[in-house]
C-alpha cells in the first residue's frame, strides 16, 4: 500500500480520512435534505448496486451513478467532495460504496454511516453473503432497522428455481427481513424492489 493510501486510509497526524470526512458529511447532507423518501444501497464490490440504482431511477437519478464492468467503481475513500446523493423525482438515493475492501473498511463504514437516516435500505449481494455482510445484517437487527430492509440477490436470472429456494431457506435461518431474487438483465424482482424502496412498482 501507498503512502498515500494508507493516509487516505486512517488519515495523517490522527486527523479523519477522506472516507471518514464523506461519511460524515453525508450526515450532514441528509440531515438539511427537506422531508422525502431516502434510500440506500449497500453491499460488496461488484453486486450490482450502481446497476440497480439506474434502472430503480430510469437513469434518470442526478448525478447518475458510475456503472460498469469495473467492480468498486463507487469510490468515497480518494476524493473529498466526492457525489455521495443521487435525486431522482421526490426521493434521494445513496450508492454507496463496496464495503469490507481496503479503501473502504467495514469496521469504519459501518461506525459512521447513517443507517437511521434512511426510510429504506438496499442490501445487495452477487454470490453469497460474506463476513461483513453477517456483521451489516446483525446491526441492523440489534438496531431495530430490520423492517426497513430488504436482502437483494442479484444475478438471479442464472439460478435454478431449486437453487432459489434452498438460497431462500438459507438466507431466511439468517435474516428475518424481506429478500427477492433479481436481475438486472431481464430485470426479474425489480418491481419488488422499487414497490419496497419507493413504493410504487417499475414499469
Amino acid at each position: 500500500m501507498s503512502a498515500r493510501a494508507r493516509r487516505e486510509r486512517s488519515g495523517a497526524a490522527g486527523e479523519p480520512s477522506v472516507l471518514e470526512r464523506n461519511l460524515r458529511r453525508l450526515a450532514s447532507e441528509l440531515a438539511v435534505i427537506p422531508r422525502t423518501r431516502k434510500v440506500a444501497i449497500l453491499g460488496q464490490p461488484g453486486a450490482g448496486k450502481s446497476a440497480l440504482l439506474d434502472l430503480l431511477t430510469g437513469r434518470g437519478c442526478v448525478p447518475r451513478p458510475v456503472v460498469g464492468q469495473r467492480t468498486d467503481a463507487t469510490s468515497w475513500a480518494h476524493d473529498p467532495d466526492a457525489a455521495l446523493v443521487h435525486a431522482c423525482g421526490e426521493a434521494v438515493f445513496v450508492d454507496s460504496p463496496g464495503y469490507g475492501t481496503a479503501a473502504h473498511p467495514a469496521e469504519t463504514f459501518f461506525r459512521l454511516f447513517p443507517f437511521r437516516s434512511f426510510d429504506r435500505l438496499l442490501i445487495v449481494f452477487k454470490d453469497k453473503l460474506h463476513a461483513a455482510d453477517d456483521r451489516l445484517l446483525a446491526g441492523i437487527a440489534r438496531n431495530g432497522l430490520a423492517e426497513r430492509t430488504m436482502l437483494v440477490r442479484s444475478f438471479a436470472d442464472g439460478l435454478l428455481p431449486e437453487e432459489r429456494e434452498a438460497l431462500r431457506r438459507e438466507l431466511g435461518g439468517r435474516y428475518a427481513g424481506p429478500i427477492v431474487f433479481y436481475s438486472a438483465r431481464d430485470r426479474s424482482g425489480l418491481a419488488e424492489i422499487e414497490r419496497f424502496a419507493i413504493g410504487q412498482a417499475a414499469t
